[in-house]
């Protein structure tokens, strides 16, 4: 639709945001408004993409820590990826490792306090009303996903285009699978004939639609990219700190070498 098509609809507009309005949940203050609306994103898809990339950097720390375990100990060449306790002491220090690595991003509880800052500085408390009346329709919830799904898009090119995200990594097989098929899921259902819902036109070209789209998808994104490199940039300090995970298999390997 074109720019002065909205011109024309403005009146309909203010009717439909008014009978939206009497939709939406009965909220009291502000925050509790935003909450709500924050509450209604799922980012399943943009938290698939951080798993996989801070997995690959446990696992590549992980390895490196292991070399530098048989340097430091003086393992020898036996002491490789293809040995059976290198085998068992990645698996343990990995294990401990993401665990801890993943718990720090993808709870995304970090995120609902930010993005409620941006909305709150960004939206007034009428234009969260409308926002809550929109996306708690059918053709709204369509464009919360599509909304999610452009989250989703810019952190995944960001790895991307950085060099960052390594999409061939031997042992992360089912977790890159399980990203790629929300990837394309995801894509699937946000999808819908945008011709039959004019108020989803109505939306996306109004002022509060536009900026909406525009805050959560640039700014939300680059949200949860800085903490990606955030907590990516301490993921090889975390590795060594666990590094008595893989003890046990090392002192196996030693006893197995002597004997």
């Amino acid at each position: 639709m074109r720019p002065h098509s909205l011109l024309r609809s403005l009146p309909g507009v203010a009717i439909l945001a008014a009978g939206l309005a009497s939709a939406a949940p009965a909220l009291g203050s502000k925050a509790e408004k935003i909450e709500a609306l924050v509450s209604l994103h799922d980012l399943k898809t943009a938290v698939a993409i951080g798993d996989y990339y801070l997995k690959q950097r446990t696992l590549f720390a992980v390895r490196d820590r292991l070399a530098a375990i048989g340097r430091e100990q003086e393992l020898g060449p036996q002491w490789n990826p293809s040995n059976l306790y290198w085998k068992q002491a990645e698996q343990a220090l990995y294990a401990a490792a993401v665990k801890q690595v993943i718990r720090d991003f993808s709870d995304l509880e970090w995120l609902s306090v930010e993005w409620a800052q941006l909305d709150d500085r960004d939206f007034s408390e009428p234009d969260i009303d409308q926002l809550l009346a929109h996306f708690n329709t059918g053709y709204g919830r369509k464009q919360l996903m599509i909304v999610d799904h452009g989250v989703a898009i810019h952190v995944q090119g960001a790895l991307a285009f950085s060099g960052k995200l390594v999409y061939d990594v031997p042992g992360l097989e089912a977790d890159r699978s399980r990203m790629q098929h929300l990837y394309s899921d995801e894509d699937d259902e946000m999808r819908f004939n945008i011709h039959e819902s004019p108020e989803g036109q109505r939306f996306a070209l109004s002022p509060v639609g536009k900026r909406y789209f525009v805050n959560a998808v640039l700014n939300v994104s680059g949200m949860i990219s800085r903490r990606l490199d955030q907590t990516a940039g301490s993921v090889a300090q975390t590795v060594k700190g666990l590094s008595d995970k893989a003890q046990p298999a090392v002192d196996a390997f030693r006893r197995g070498s002597q004997g």
